[in-house]
């Protein structure tokens, strides 16, 4: 069985066109001779039914029955009327009857010399001597007349049985064309059913992918498009794609230890000091982004934050809503962490407001979070990850505007995926004078854990 599967689709397509080829070939090929058939039937019954009438005068001239309406002229005439009508119906296929054809021939010039011989004998002009002449002249014609009658119908049977046997072969060839149709036409409807299956199977573990946080992994896309093309035998192609996701991963690999490197060896910070974590004012609360900062780095591990170029401002916005919520985002983010890389930290600040982006190379948000954190309206949240309730309620409570989405570069590829907070500054007269202490350069790494401390 798996060898026919194995058979290609343009070559089942042309083992079902033959075989209903043959089918309507000799289909068409019996019906002909079927006709042929049905003509010769009734070449027969013509021959028999002229015969008769010639018997029927015959039988009248041996007995002399004078007033016999068989020797009548217009009986006969009539006789000789029915033989070149049999003649007429067998000259469209007379290379079929074979010898038959000169055999009625030759019987239609006998019977005439039959008809006008008992017209001498029996007619209006007839003489006494020739109504007294013997009979043995007709009688030796009619035997002859009736020889070539029997080898005239001989030779229509022998016609008829060789075209029975062309119709058994006909149907014979009907039944194996059938046969090639209806086998040929199943093995296509099981290969389409078997192709189906797969392409079931794909989506489904494709879907299972993306639900569980999977569908990043650059292993599995691989795995799963070329499973897919090679299911649809493009062998070619899955081998080009192959190779070109390939290279793509293997390029973004190096791009992202090039960066991981360089945030590494170089970068400056400012601290400053400042002022407690949440101040209350007259016009609400007032929080830093640094302290937020610190209070993640101490919660989370030392090697999970990378901050990049932050730079601080006063938000206006509870400190533990503000502090939960940045947490729920990393433990998020670090849920889909791939080879140790960092969740990069970075701000970018307008003079009303300011934004703090939260970014994990290598890893994506599946279509159902993207759209949970989109969706304004209550939706069902029962298979939701734990970290995307709490974003969403803590949002809606502090009235902060978040987006999540899944980054990509010019030319349209997924480099990860990134939180975006968009909050309110503190108005300029609730906002506290920053002093600066110093300003250190030197590794992130070591400036953090600076701190920390």
């Amino acid at each position: 069985m798996k060898k026919l599967l194995g058979v290609s689709s343009p070559a089942i397509l042309m083992l079902c066109g033959l075989g209903l080829f043959m089918t309507l070939g000799a289909f068409w090929h019996h019906q002909s001779n079927q006709s042929q058939l049905d003509r010769m039937n009734i070449l027969n019954q013509g021959v028999g039914t002229c015969f008769n009438r010639i018997s029927q005068t015959f039988t009248a001239l041996m007995i002399k029955d004078a007033q016999s309406p068989y020797l009548n002229r217009g009986f006969m005439s009539l006789s000789d009327e029915c033989l070149n009508e049999t003649i007429k119906g067998i000259n469209p296929f007379k290379q079929n009857v074979g010898k038959g054809y000169e055999t009625l021939n030759k019987l239609i010039s006998d019977v005439h010399w039959f008809h006008e011989s008992v017209a001498r004998m029996y007619g209006p002009k007839a003489s006494t001597e020739a109504a007294n002449a013997p009979l043995n002249p007709l009688s030796a014609k009619f035997s002859s007349m009736e020889n070539l009658k029997i080898n005239l119908v001989d030779e229509i049977d022998a016609t008829n049985a060789r075209i029975r046997e062309v119709q058994t072969s006909d149907e014979v060839l009907m039944g194996i064309g059938l046969l090639i149709f209806v086998v040929s036409l199943s093995l296509l409807s099981l290969k389409e059913f078997n192709h189906y299956q797969l392409r079931k199977e794909i989506e489904a573990q494709a879907l299972n992918y993306l639900k569980s946080g999977q569908a990043n992994v650059g292993a599995i896309v691989d795995q799963l498009v070329e499973r897919g093309l090679m299911g649809q035998r493009l062998y070619v192609t899955a081998q080009i794609f192959k190779d070109y996701h390939g290279d793509i991963l293997e390029r973004s690999a190096s791009r992202g230890s090039y960066h991981e490197e360089l945030a590494e060896t170089e970068g400056a910070e400012v601290a400053e000091s400042f002022s407690a974590p949440e101040v209350q004012t007259e016009n609400g609360h007032k929080t830093s982004i640094k302290e937020i900062l610190v209070s993640l780095q101490n919660i989370n591990a030392k090697d999970l934050i990378q901050a990049t170029d932050i730079r601080d401002v006063q938000l206006a916005v509870s400190f533990e809503s503000f502090e939960q919520m940045m947490n729920a985002a990393i433990n998020k983010l670090s849920s889909r962490r791939l080879d140790n890389k960092k969740i990069m930290i970075s701000n970018q600040v307008h003079s009303d407001r300011a934004i703090i982006n939260l970014f994990l190379a290598g890893s994506t948000f599946t279509a159902t979070e993207l759209e949970f954190s989109q969706n304004t309206q209550n939706i069902s949240a029962d298979a939701m990850d734990m970290n995307m309730i709490i974003l969403k309620e803590m949002a809606a409570e502090s009235n902060i505007n978040w987006f999540v989405e899944n980054k990509t570069d010019r030319s349209g590829n997924i480099t990860g995926m990134s939180f975006r907070f968009t909050v309110e500054r503190v108005p300029k007269e609730n906002r506290s004078n920053k002093n600066l202490v110093s300003v250190v350069r030197g590794k992130k790494k070591d400036l953090n854990r600076e701190m920390m401390n």
